[in-house]
């Protein structure tokens, strides 16, 4: 796992430290944008944030300087073509003649990890006005990874590799996949070396787990699909039980966010605007509100 400094005995030392998980989520960035912008309005400081996933995106860019308006842009003015570099026929064909080795995903994923790389303000770590950890599935290894250290994008892209849709990241001579495979909510890393007072989880839900297997499309695969999920959510079951006592400074932000397909991305507003009214109305419960404009640091609201 890679590391970097202890940054909790920092210039923070005196006052309480926030941070924020943003959970993984089939093309949440929509959802965690809305709600980085409600965290902005709120005033709300942190000095570290993670991210798996969807999550991972937004969590690079907010922590490299992007405000939550352009990141908002940036989602909604996302175009298909702009990250869409499929196999192709002949990439397809050739891995058919090799026994399908060599193929993890149908689209290359060059061009979503350039276009994080324009839109960062920094392009490493240690650069970041916040401390930042992105998670992903390090399969070379069997292991969940929190990368700390390096560039982002190539970590951003690790992250996002949606299995079977994008081909899997290589760095340094490990294969990684998408960062939420195994739990939404990896924070262990950043609560560890962070020693937060606080924490804020925006989370994704899965949409469709109400709708019964034998209803769905390609039932086998959903019934792989829910399987998993369940996986998952023990996993986060665990996670949460050995936070201690930071579990009773959690705010857990769950919104019911419209679900954004990869064929149709015009939900993203909706998406956007859902969790950004959700989380103003829990935030504004919980934290003083005291600016609209510079976030500040904040003691939490007495009851």
């Amino acid at each position: 796992m890679n590391s970097q400094p202890d940054t909790s005995d920092s210039n923070n030392s005196g006052s309480q430290r926030t941070a924020i998980m943003l959970s993984a989520g089939y093309f949440g960035f929509y959802a965690h944008a809305g709600f980085m912008r409600a965290i902005e309005e709120c005033g709300i400081d942190y000095t570290a944030i993670a991210g798996s996933s969807a999550g991972a995106l937004v969590a690079a860019l907010h922590a490299s300087g992007v405000p939550a308006g352009e990141i908002i842009e940036m989602c909604l003015s996302a175009r298909r073509e702009e990250f869409w570099d499929r196999v192709g026929a002949v990439g397809l064909l050739k891995s058919l003649l090799r026994r399908g080795r060599g193929l993890t995903g149908l689209l290359r994923g060059e061009r979503f990890e350039e276009r994080i790389r324009r839109h960062l303000r920094v392009q490493t770590f240690a650069e970041c006005r916040r401390a930042l950890y992105i998670t992903a599935l390090n399969l070379t290894r069997g292991v969940e990874e929190t990368f700390t250290t390096g560039s982002i994008a190539d970590k951003v892209r690790a992250s996002c590799a949606y299995p079977l849709l994008m081909a899997a990241k290589t760095i340094d001579g490990d294969e990684y996949w998408d960062g939420g495979f195994l739990s939404r909510v990896p924070f262990e890393t950043m609560v560890e070396r962070e020693r937060p007072h606080q924490l804020i989880v925006h989370y994704l839900p899965m949409g469709d787990e109400d709708v019964l297997l034998g209803q769905r499309e390609w039932a086998a695969l959903r019934m792989m699909e829910r399987a998993l999920a369940i996986s998952r959510k023990e996993i986060e079951r665990h996670r949460l039980a050995a936070l201690g006592e930071l579990k009773n400074r959690l705010v857990w932000i769950e919104p019911a966010v419209p679900r954004i397909s990869v064929r149709d991305l015009s939900t993203g507003r909706a998406a956007v605007e859902v969790a950004y009214e959700h989380a103003k109305a829990v935030l504004s419960s919980q934290f003083l509100v005291v600016s609209q404009s510079a976030p500040v640091k904040l003691e939490q609201a007495p009851d």
